[in-house]
C-alpha cells in the first residue's frame, strides 16, 4: 500500500520533522536500503526486530525497513526503564536491535544484533535502493507491542498485516484521509494507535508531521505546532487534549 503511494506521487511530502522533509520516494529508497541489510543479518518471515529510536526520520524508516525485509518490529520507547527495555528484548526473542549509538550504549541486548542507523548510515547509503522482490503475507507478522504490565509483567500481542492493514483501510473510508490531509502525529511507538499516525497517512498518500517528545508533551509548543503545520487530522488521549485546552486551544473547524 505505502510503495503504490510511492509509484503515484514520488515527490510527494511523506513526512516532516524538525523543519527537515523526506518525500515518498527518498523515504521508500531509505527503508529499501535499511531492509535490504537487515536481510543480510537473517531478517525474513515473522522474525522479531527490535526499534529503540527517538521520535525522528530514522524511526519511520526504520519500522518501515523491518516490514519490507519480512520481519516484525518490537518497539521500545528510549523512556522506559532500562529493565522494561531488556525484559522485552529478551522476551521477544529480538534478532536484530535497531537504534542509535547514544542508545545503545544505555541498551542491554541479551544477544540481539545491535544496528547503529547513525553510525551505519554511510554505508547503508551505497545499498540498492529499489523495492525488494517480495513482500510479507497477510497472516504475516507485523509487529509485537507489550502490554503496560499494570497486571503482572508485560505481555507481548503479535499483530498480523492482516489485522493492521484491514484497520488501516476501514479508517481510511471512515473518518476518512485523503493526499491533502496532513496529520500530527504525537504518539510514541509503544503505543499501539501509533500504527494509525504512522501507516493511514503512507497508505493513502497524506503527509505525517511528526511531533518530538518534548513538543507533544508541552500544550504551548504543541498547539504552536498544530497551527504551523495546518494539520487537518490530530489522534490524541484525552491527556493530550487537556494539555491543548490548558494552552488556550479553542478548537479548529479544519481538523478532524
Amino acid at each position: 500500500l505505502f510503495e503504490r503511494q510511492v509509484a503515484r506521487r514520488p515527490q510527494a511530502t511523506a513526512v516532516t520533522f524538525d523543519g527537515a522533509a523526506l518525500s515518498y520516494a527518498d523515504l521508500n529508497a531509505r527503508a529499501n536500503r535499511l531492509a535490504r541489510h537487515l536481510r543480510t543479518l537473517g531478517v525474513g518471515r515473522d522474525t522479531p526486530v527490535a526499534v529503540c529510536l527517538e521520535r525522528g526520520m530514522d524511526m519511520v524508516v526504520a519500522v518501515l525497513a523491518v516490514l519490507k525485509a519480512g520481519g516484525a518490529y518490537v518497539p521500545l520507547d528510549p523512556a522506559y526503564p532500562g529493565e522494561r527495555l531488556a525484559f522485552m528484548i529478551e522476551d521477544s526473542e529480538a534478532a536484530v536491535l535497531l537504534t542509535a549509538a547514544p542508545l545503545a550504549a544505555k541498551l542491554q541486548t541479551n544477544g540481539a544484533r545491535v544496528v547503529c542507523v547513525d553510525i551505519d548510515a554511510p554505508a547503508l547509503a551505497a545499498t540498492d535502493d529499489t523495492n525488494l522482490a517480495t513482500a510479507p503475507g497477510m497472516e504475516d507478522l507485523a509487529y509485537v507491542i507489550y502490554t503496560s504490565g499494570s497486571t503482572g509483567k508485560p505481555k507481548g500481542v503479535a499483530i498480523p498485516h492482516r489485522a493492521l492493514s484491514n484497520f488501516l483501510q476501514s479508517m481510511a473510508h471512515e473518518p476518512g484521509m485523503q493526499e491533502n490531509d496532513v496529520l500530527l502525529a504525537v504518539t510514541t511507538l509503544s503505543c499501539d494507535i501509533a500504527g494509525l499516525e504512522l501507516y493511514l497517512p503512507l497508505t493513502t498518500g497524506a503527509r505525517i508531521v511528526l511531533a518530538d517528545r518534548a513538543t507533544a508533551a508541552d500544550g504551548r509548543a504543541l498547539l504552536a505546532l498544530l497551527d504551523a503545520s495546518r494539520a487537518t487530522m490530530l489522534q490524541a488521549t484525552p491527556a493530550t487534549w487537556r494539555l491543548l485546552l490548558g494552552a488556550g486551544w479553542q478548537g479548529s473547524p479544519a481538523l478532524t
